[in-house]
């Protein structure tokens, strides 16, 4: 029964370090990468496990000794985000203070943290708003749809529209529908909307309804409770793609900022690397969301890239990113962030090292803590 004991303690010991390691080695697959996404935002809940096992009474072996090395690593390495993210917390606000100083002085930010250990596990809820549906373009008889979430506000609110990831092929308006309801609490209307997705619709198909929703919240700002002129786009991974390109080259005054969240802004760029073999087959991916190579559909590619697009005068912009992302390339935001450097326009990029794609999905983790906080004190800034 003992050796049974060391041998069951020695296996579990070396799961939990083997999924561990994916907070340091890129991820080879798409369950892997679930595993990347569970062990880097949620680590700090499943570190206690392998700690206790680590502590459990044990004969004095080398197997158990073994075991109690990997059950230590393990708890080391999943705590590992949340201390690096409490690194990164302490040099945010200086940081943003100093790219967008309108923050400090607008109210609402100065009494929350970038970044809270009680708040890992002890967060408190975000209380719901009302939410409601408008149906906004419709093309083919395919209708699309916003989600508004309405700020309790009774005076018009700053809009924040937020465009859905999934690869242009897929993906749904009520993506972090948490963050919106957090938003929309703190007084930003929330419109979170659908396109028209890949490979049926091809670039600029996506462009174009992301301008119909705007055109869309003007027409009807009064009776949605939003103020006309102060919109942000905000948008993750496929979304952050078009929330990009739209902001930059759409020239609309009332764009007062672009949010990206871990999204490709060189489609140029994402082709030359792209792989058939990687975990997203992205290759087929680029070529059927923009209308194939970048030698057959050239204007697209030229239109789908913000980094092409971006002027001086550009909407100040929030780049996000995690520098171990599998699925979009850290440079693609790396590369955005010196073309606006270039350029002198206002814009802040968010590294996060330890972080993959979508790190954000853990609202109250230590990629969503940060992101939280940075978004906010962001549309603060540029909204008043």
């Amino acid at each position: 029964m003992r050796k049974f004991w060391s041998l069951l303690r020695l296996l579990v010991a070396t799961v939990f370090c083997a999924a561990a390691a994916m907070t340091l080695v890129p991820a080879p697959s798409m369950p892997l990468f679930m595993v990347a996404l569970v062990v880097t935002e949620f680590g700090h809940w499943l570190f206690i496990i392998p700690l206790v096992l680590a502590f459990l009474p044990s004969s004095r072996t080398p197997i158990n000794h073994f075991a109690t090395a990997l059950a230590l690593i393990s708890s080391v390495l999943l705590l590992s985000s949340a201390i690096r993210a409490n690194a990164v917390a302490r040099r945010l606000p200086e940081e943003l203070a100093h790219v967008f100083p309108k923050a400090t002085s607008s109210g609402g930010v100065e009494s929350t943290t970038p970044f809270s250990w009680k708040k890992l596990w002890l967060a408190p809820q975000v209380e719901p708003v009302k939410v409601e549906k408008y149906e906004y373009a419709n093309h083919a008889n395919e209708a699309l749809h916003l989600l508004l979430y309405r700020s309790p506000e009774t005076h018009p609110v700053p809009c924040v529209i937020v465009i859905h990831g999934g690869g242009w092929i897929n993906g749904s308006a009520t993506e972090a529908a948490t963050f919106s309801h957090y938003l929309a609490g703190r007084g930003f209307a929330v419109a979170s909307i659908e396109y028209r997705l890949a490979p049926r619709w091809t670039w600029p198909a996506q462009r174009d309804d992301a301008l119909d929703a705007i055109e869309y919240l003007k027409k009807h700002a009064p009776e949605l409770g939003i103020d006309a002129h102060r919109f942000v786009l905000l948008g993750r991974s496929a979304g952050g793609q078009i929330a990009e390109a739209v902001a930059y080259g759409a020239h609309d005054p009332n764009i007062r900022g672009c949010i990206a969240f871990y999204s490709p802004a060189d489609m140029h760029y994402a082709y030359e690397y792209a792989r058939a073999d990687d975990i997203l087959n992205s290759l087929q991916l680029v070529k059927q969301y923009l209308g194939g190579t970048p030698t057959e559909a050239r204007a697209n590619y030229d239109s789908a890239s913000s980094i092409l697009l971006a002027q001086r005068d550009s909407p100040p912009t929030l780049l996000l990113h995690g520098q171990r992302d599998e699925l979009v390339w850290f440079r693609q935001s790396e590369r955005l962030s010196a073309r606006l450097d270039s350029l002198g326009t206002p814009h802040y990029f968010v590294r996060l090292p330890w972080a993959t794609h979508a790190f954000d999905f853990n609202f109250n983790g230590p990629g969503g803590q940060i992101s939280t906080y940075a978004v906010e004190t962001f549309l603060r800034s540029v909204t008043q």
